[in-house]
């Protein structure tokens, strides 16, 4: 209906939070352990009735919760081995019991027992020791009330959405004599961008990993985009091979640690043809994906690139030693320092304003919902919402073009000026006859009114 430009997309994410209390370690043990001791109460009274009260006291009083959220930190350590050896006991007890094993609540204990515990066969027994934190996974239970949220060492628990939307580069004109750049406000003909795909996922999950899954659903509704702009984690290589395939080119940064391969002139296949300095290697060689390209001693003896030059000293001679993939990084990184690239890759930012506008209209950063299927419902309606917004501003702008507002505005502005002008020349007016009339009572006639 508005001729969108699907062309050209850029794809990002943002991170989400459910309905949900952000627990510590301890806390998420305790409120595990309350959680099934509820359900066993209200499901299972009998078998309820022959666990230790020790379990009523500590977890089920109006003061458990009070208990476990104001533990000092010098006793942290004593009361989490407590509450995980309540919890393995508890799984002990009802492990033979069908009907208990079967509930959604004894699963979870099993779930944060194998996430936060060792157990080990002793002599006496068995033992149950804590985790360090670093060895606990990040996919790890946050909260008893919402399974499926995880966790992200960059920003936080929840959940994040994936969001490709449609841009389009804005036409300068350069006409108006000064100089510079500006915007063409004379085209009346509105644009309007677009959001072509949301996805739900866990927090845990790398953006690496949603590059290709969002082309290949953009592509099933016909919507794939010919350029996508990204971050530098969804332009890995493989994602860049895939996408190319697909008839995508993706333009993101490249990742990792920038090197001095990129200063050397290539051919297309690969080969060096020449060194920073202008040297011609004396011969190249290549072999299942690997480059060798050798450099005369005396040239590199004496070069002033040496200690950065990736090239190394051999026996008789310097060697530069690089696979396909690394040449392929390096043609990269140089392609990154040229201005079409900074003219391109620019347009990236104006997602950042989706998202703000995500969460600003809708309120997406923090639902009232929990569970990953009411999350990815409530993300994705909202993201329906932006979309009715935009395209509802876009029709009001073709039925109001900016020319016709400016008329409006500029005729509004002259009519108050000139009622303001009359207003007041009535005034002193006004004044003026009050004030030489024979019934003058001194006072001033535009401060009465």
């Amino acid at each position: 209906m508005f001729n969108v430009d699907i062309s050209k997309q850029r794809l990002d994410s943002v991170h989400i939070r459910s309905n949900m209390r952000r627990l510590g370690r301890i806390r998420i043990f305790a409120e595990t352990i309350r959680t099934f001791l509820v359900n066993l109460r209200r499901h299972h009274k009998k078998l309820f009735k022959t666990i230790d009260e020790r379990f009523v006291d500590r977890y089920l009083t109006s003061d458990a919760a009070s208990f476990f959220s104001m533990v000092k930190p010098s006793e942290s350590t004593k009361t989490l081995e407590m509450v995980s050896s309540d919890l393995f006991e508890l799984v002990q007890i009802f492990k033979d019991n069908v009907d208990i094993t079967s509930m959604s609540t004894y699963k979870l204990m099993e779930r944060v027992l194998k996430e936060q515990c060792i157990i080990t066969a002793t002599d006496n027994g068995t033992a149950v020791t804590l985790k360090k934190p670093k060895d606990i996974s990040s996919d790890s239970l946050q909260n008893p009330s919402d399974p499926d949220a995880t966790y992200s060492s960059h920003k936080g628990q929840g959940y994040q959405v994936q969001i490709m939307e449609t841009y389009t580069e804005k036409q300068k004109n350069t006409e108006d004599g000064s100089g510079g750049e500006r915007e063409n406000e004379s085209d009346s003909v509105p644009t309007l961008n677009l959001i072509t795909h949301v996805d739900v996922q866990t927090a845990c999950e790398s953006d690496a990993n949603a590059l290709i899954p969002a082309i290949e659903s953009a592509n099933k509704r016909e919507l794939a985009p010919e350029r996508l702009l990204a971050d530098s984690l969804y332009g890995s290589e493989n994602n860049c091979k895939v996408a190319k395939k697909s008839g995508t080119e993706v333009i993101a940064p490249t990742m990792g640690a920038h090197t001095s391969l990129s200063e050397f002139i290539f051919s297309e296949n690969g080969t060096v043809t020449s060194c920073p300095m202008g040297h011609i290697p004396v011969r190249t060689k290549y072999k299942k994906g690997n480059h060798v390209s050798t450099f005369k001693s005396e040239q590199c003896d004496s070069c002033l690139k040496r200690d950065t030059c990736p090239v190394k000293e051999g026996k008789k001679q310097y060697y530069l030693r690089y696979k396909d993939k690394v040449w392929r990084i390096a043609m990269r990184r140089a392609y990154e320092k040229t201005d079409e690239f900074k003219d391109t890759y620019r347009w990236r930012a104006g997602i950042e304003a989706t998202m703000s506008e995500y969460d600003r209209k809708t309120g997406v950063k923090n639902l009232r919902v929990r569970g990953m299927k009411a999350v990815r419902f409530c993300a994705t309606l909202k993201a329906v919402g932006i979309n009715i917004f935009r395209a509802t501003a876009a029709r009001n702008a073709k039925i109001s073009p900016k020319p016709i507002r400016k008329w409006a505005r500029w005729c509004a502005c002259r009519l108050w000026f000139y009622v303001k002008e009359q207003y007041c020349a009535l005034l002193s007016n006004l004044d003026k006859l009050f004030s030489e009339s024979t019934f003058s009572t001194g006072f001033s006639c535009r401060s009465t009114i």
